[in-house]
């Protein structure tokens, strides 16, 4: 039914020499531009706008401003496909594309949570995080028996045992769903975190809290008493089980 690790090619991350003029190798470049890397750089330059405001800086917190409305316009021109709805990384081509995009968007390697990371960090627009929540809400996709796997049932790659190709992290699950959230689906997060505690095994036994779990399961996997993982299942229990 699934796929169990997908083309040898789908894993492979190219890389380009760096040269000084005279020819001689510097270092290499990846050939790839990272969703959730431009993602949190959008949020690193608000931060930093913030920091340049209280210090009484208002044109560097300006300049910092342009700067992520710069990265967000990148990041919802270049990185999100509207034939699959979805937020992908973007290979380096050897020239810039005519719309001014590195590359296009590597849809063929399927989707995985960086395509959520626009929405965590607040640089999706609206309409591209519609389409994005709708496609982690489709049972077809991310919304397994254990939700918000790290690569979607469509990912050539899937395969639900594999590190980082289908098991679900608590970390990943928790932006996923702080991300639907700031875009006003904290009722489907709500949804979505009551799943993954009824079936995640363990967690409401006495179970050992996990590195990481199965998403089509819920059986336990990785590490046992993982600490980011008890980190962001605190974090779970404050933002979408307490009063607020």
């Amino acid at each position: 039914m699934f796929a169990n690790g997908g083309k040898r090619s789908d894993w492979t991350v190219k890389f380009a020499e760096n040269r000084s003029q005279d020819g001689t190798l510097l270092g290499y470049s990846l050939l790839q531009e990272s969703v959730d890397q431009a993602s949190y750089m959008y949020s690193d330059n608000h931060y930093l706008a913030e920091m340049a405001t209280i210090l009484g800086k208002p044109e560097e917190a300006k300049r910092y401003r342009q700067l992520a409305q710069q990265l967000a316009d990148y990041i919802n021109t270049c990185m999100f496909d509207p034939t699959t709805q979805f937020y992908y990384d973007v290979r380096i081509e050897d020239k810039p594309l005519a719309n001014g995009c590195a590359g296009k968007p590597i849809v063929e390697r399927g989707k995985g949570p960086e395509g959520w990371s626009p929405l965590f960090n607040g640089a999706a627009t609206q309409a591209n995080a519609d389409a994005v929540v709708k496609v982690m809400l489709d049972p077809k996709e991310f919304n397994t028996f254990v939700p918000l796997g790290t690569a979607a049932l469509t990912n050539p790659a899937f395969g639900a045992d594999i590190y980082w190709r289908g098991r679900v992290w608590v970390d990943q699950f928790w932006f996923g769903l702080k991300g639907m959230e700031r875009y006003g689906y904290r009722d489907d997060a709500l949804k979505l975190a009551d799943t993954f505690f009824r079936h995640a095994k363990g967690l409401t036994a006495d179970g050992p809290i996990q590195e990481n779990y199965n998403p089509l399961t819920g059986a336990q996997q990785g590490a046992p008493n993982f600490s980011w993982s008890a980190a962001h299942l605190y974090m779970l229990y404050n933002d979408f089980f307490r009063k607020q």
